[in-house]
């Protein structure tokens, strides 16, 4: 039996309950470390990127430099981040990842990797392997 074609409307808006699935559930187990999903995302964008200028962050998180500016704040408190003059340039300044960071971080993915596990855990591994062919083609021509 052919299985019936998809359309946009269903597309759309299984992509906003599969969205808000995965937001709550990792925000879930992100708020347990006492750090919103953003900030955890923050922490893993530092990371990653090695000491990125405020005006990076605010960027990439589609936030307002004084958003940013809080949020940081907030991490910098925590002793998570810590703010860095830019040896290049004294007067920029830069964020970096402390030793609490990553540890706070390291703690949260294992937990987003397990809670990652239960929501594909439905899929067979062909299905796994096709669903990440099309993130990765969708991705791709969107970046």
């Amino acid at each position: 039996m052919a299985s019936k074609q998809a359309t946009m409307e269903e597309l759309v808006s299984h992509m906003f309950i599969m969205g808000r699935i995965m937001r709550d559930r990792m925000h879930r187990n992100v708020s347990k470390q006492q750090c919103t999903l953003l900030e955890f995302e923050t922490l893993k964008y530092v990371k990653d990127n090695g000491r990125p200028h405020m005006r990076e962050i605010a960027k990439t998180f589609h936030v307002t430099p004084p958003a940013a500016t809080l949020m940081i704040d907030g991490l910098v408190k925590a002793k998570l981040l810590a703010r860095v003059l830019d040896p290049k340039d004294r007067r920029s300044v830069r964020v970096a990842i402390t030793p609490r960071g990553k540890q706070l971080l390291e703690r949260g993915i294992t937990q987003k990797i397990k809670e990652m596990k239960r929501i594909f855990g439905v899929l067979t591994p062909a299905e796994r392997t096709h669903f990440v062919s099309v993130l990765k083609k969708i991705v791709k021509n969107n970046s």
